[in-house]
Parts: C-alpha cells; sequence; structure tokens
C-alpha cells in the first residue's frame, strides 16, 4: 500500500473526508445490511475510475452481469461501452458450476484491462458457496489432507475449505497481491460484538466503510461512517448519504454541524 498516493472515488462529498481519497492499494471493506447502497457506491467508483483513465474489474457473485449494466444505466453509467473499450470487465462466476478458481480468473481480468481498481461482491456469497471453489496455496504437501499428498510437487496445492473464514483472509491476501485498489462488499452482523458476518473482514481489510439504512420516524435514512483507514485522518462522523439521479453523494457532517453552530 503506497500511504502517500489516493484514489479519488468519484462520490461527491466523500473523499474530503478522507484526505483526498482511499490510500492507493489498499482494501476498503464496505459493510452493511442490504439496501444501504454498497454496490452502486461501488458501480460509481468503478465507473469514475474508467472515466479518467484507471480501469476496473468488477467480480460479481451476487448479480448476473446484465443486472449491473442495467442499474448502472439508470445513474447514467454507460458500463457496457466501457466494456467493449477494455476499460471495465465485469466478470459473473457462475456458482452452478465447481471446481473455480476464483484466484486465476481475477488476475486474468486484471491483467486483460490492466486495471488499477477492483470490486468484489461478496465475500458472504463466497463464503456459502466455498465449496464450489479451489483456492491455490503455497504451502508444503505435508500441510495438506493425505488426498493431495500424490499431486505431483510442481502442482499448485489447493485449499480444501474447512473454514470459510480462512478462505476469506486467503481471498483478502489474493486481492492485496493485485495492485490494484479494492472496494470488498460483505453484509454486516445485526447483533452481537461482531461488525460483519464472517467476523474476521473487519480485521484483515485495511479500511472499513459501514454503511446504514435506518428508520427515523416514517422515512429511512441512509448514512455511512469510516469505521477505519490506515494511514489516514478520516472523520469521525456519521454523513448522511443520498442516492440521486447521478449515483451516490455523501453529505459531510461536519458541514451541517458547522452551519448549525454558527
Amino acid at each position: 500500500m503506497d500511504v502517500g498516493a489516493r484514489v479519488k472515488t468519484g462520490v461527491p462529498g466523500f473523499d474530503e473526508l478522507v484526505e483526498g481519497g482511499l490510500p492507493q492499494r489498499s482494501n476498503v471493506l464496505l459493510t452493511g445490511i442490504p439496501g444501504t447502497g454498497k454496490t452502486i457506491f461501488a458501480l460509481q467508483y468503478l465507473y469514475s475510475g474508467a472515466k479518467n483513465g484507471e480501469c476496473g474489474v468488477y467480480v460479481t457473485l451476487d448479480q448476473k452481469r446484465q443486472d449491473l449494466l442495467d442499474q448502472a444505466r439508470k445513474f447514467g453509467w454507460d458500463l457496457e461501452s466501457l466494456e467493449e473499450n477494455k476499460k471495465i470487465k465485469i466478470v459473473e462466476v457462475a456458482l452452478d458450476l465447481a471446481g473455480i478458481n476464483i484466484f486465476e480468473m481475477i488476475d486474468t481480468a486484471v491483467k486483460e484491462v490492466g486495471a488499477k481498481r477492483l470490486v468484489f461482491d461478496s465475500l458472504v456469497t463466497f463464503a456459502v458457496n466455498l465449496d464450489q471453489f479451489i483456492i491455490p496455496l503455497g504451502f508444503n504437501l505435508s500441510d495438506i489432507d493425505s488426498a493431495y499428498k500424490n499431486r505431483p510437487t510442481d502442482h499448485k496445492i489447493l485449499y480444501t475449505g474447512r473454514s470459510d473464514q480462512r478462505a476469506t483472509y486467503l481471498l483478502i491476501n489474493e486481492l492485496s497481491k493485485q495492485g490494484t485498489t479494492n472496494l470488498i462488499i460483505t453484509a454486516a452482523k445485526q447483533a452481537g460484538d461482531q461488525l460483519t458476518v464472517d467476523g474476521v473482514s473487519e480485521f484483515a481489510c485495511d479500511c472499513v466503510l459501514t454503511f446504514y439504512n435506518e428508520l427515523l420516524g416514517s422515512k429511512r435514512m441512509r448514512t455511512i461512517s469510516i469505521l477505519k483507514m490506515r494511514d489516514t485522518d478520516h472523520s469521525q462522523y456519521i454523513h448522511d448519504l443520498e442516492l440521486g439521479k447521478s449515483g451516490c453523494l455523501v453529505r459531510p457532517a461536519e458541514k451541517v454541524y458547522q452551519k448549525s453552530t454558527t
């Protein structure tokens, strides 16, 4: 991670809360319950980058490629044209297949477009479908189940899928190797001490953005907070997050607070 370099999200009002943008080549976790705006925020990040010379990859386990294109189009984002021009690559992972090497899929897509930005959607779906994936490891043969001991030593050894938390760590670590600035989507745990349903991604990632959708009176309000961002003097407030015709808009609470006290 390059501490000094910053990556602009393209979300109005957000970058000023984090010293001008996300730390370059960091893993940024987006967590929240459904309907909080995580996917739209991620699509806007990818679209903004592609329009400004930074190609991106969207790895989707949750939605169909066409659904993402249709969703983006509602905000005026023509991802299909960007795909045709090799500015964006949407990787739809087919979960009805077995033996998917998701690391290889990600690596191939990043190289294909020369990606600087990446979105992974989502850790929850990855963990639920863990038995569908094969995950290369660099461990010794002696550390792996006997089923793998007869493999030639020059072959990649595969994770056997006993722990979804372990696999989550491995996936986040693999994303770090890509040299991209990554948005990683997961779900918030609504009760207990854990922030996320997996309980490990908030520790494994460099940054954590928490998205909320709360009922205030008779209206639901979306908000966003920056729980963690390494090497960044970030805002400690909770900020309004609006979804308009052009996508996400953050209204910095510092400005609202200053107006209310003058």
